[in-house]
């Protein structure tokens, strides 16, 4: 199953006049796209610390929850923090990297339920269950604050999130399609899954970032050469294979065969 990997990233290092940087970044648990306990820490952290190999950086990924992977970078405690779209607010403590993933975020509910989602105004009188610190937490505050009257719910993890839907205290839930359908998948009995599903019309579609603390001198630096490591993972053709082999589930749990196609 990793014949894709072993040939992935097979290159040969450049070799780097400066002293190799040693990065520490954070990120929250996101699978089926990063985490601890995936292989290779995912596919998107493999496409990170391998586009940083590229220019001489050694990147280590960090886990924990997706508030504290922000607050730390902020403060200049890590370097930055993997796995964010673009706001405003963000900008002021973080450089961001080229996009290293589009991500598309729809809504799901349950089945019995009717929901057609056409515009932000669909959501009125409706509880949204969302992920804390996330890009609808600002959407929906200015979307209530501007005559709006969504119901919204934060949640610290995406299986807290999916079980509101069937609690009731969630009529509708945001998230990332691959990732909540991995947590229905895995994390929830056959009985409690067949009663979810989501809306075919997305959102938003959000490219996803690395972002650099600002509390680092040399982010700008860094920034700079991971963008150039990661031009370099694409021309290579390894940034494609690397999504390839996620779609054949070489990135799987570690130690539970991958699903097959």
């Amino acid at each position: 199953m990793w014949r894709w990997l072993i040939i992935l990233f097979a290159f040969s290092l450049p070799v780097v006049g400066v002293a190799t940087p040693n990065l520490v970044l954070t990120s929250g648990d996101y699978r089926p796209f990063i985490s601890d306990q995936l292989a290779h820490q995912g596919v998107l952290a493999h496409i990170v610390k391998e586009a940083g190999k590229r220019q001489g950086m050694e990147i280590k990924i960090k886990f924990v929850l997706w508030q504290q992977a922000k607050i730390e970078a902020q403060t200049g405690k890590v370097h930055g923090t993997v796995g964010w779209g673009y706001t405003p607010e963000r900008e002021h403590d973080f450089i961001y990297s080229a996009p290293i993933y589009t991500e598309s975020v729809v809504f799901f509910h349950l089945k019995n339920r009717y929901f057609d989602w056409q515009s932000l105004e669909s959501l009125n009188g409706l509880n949204v269950g969302i992920s804390e610190d996330y890009i609808e937490d600002n959407m929906l505050e200015t979307f209530n604050q501007e005559g709006g009257s969504v119901i919204i719910h934060k949640y610290p993890n995406e299986l807290e999130k999916v079980k509101s839907l069937l609690t009731g205290q969630s009529d509708v839930i945001i998230g990332n399609q691959y990732v909540i359908h991995d947590v229905v998948r895995n994390q929830l009995r056959n009985d409690e899954s067949r009663h979810i599903t989501f809306h075919p019309k997305p959102l938003r579609v959000t490219p996803l970032h690395v972002l650099f603390s600002r509390q680092h001198p040399q982010s700008a630096l860094w920034v700079s050469q991971f963008n150039r490591g990661l031009r370099q993972l694409k021309m290579s053709g390894d940034y494609q294979r690397a999504w390839s082999a996620f779609r054949m589930g070489e990135y799987g749990l570690i130690g539970i065969p991958a699903e097959q196609p």
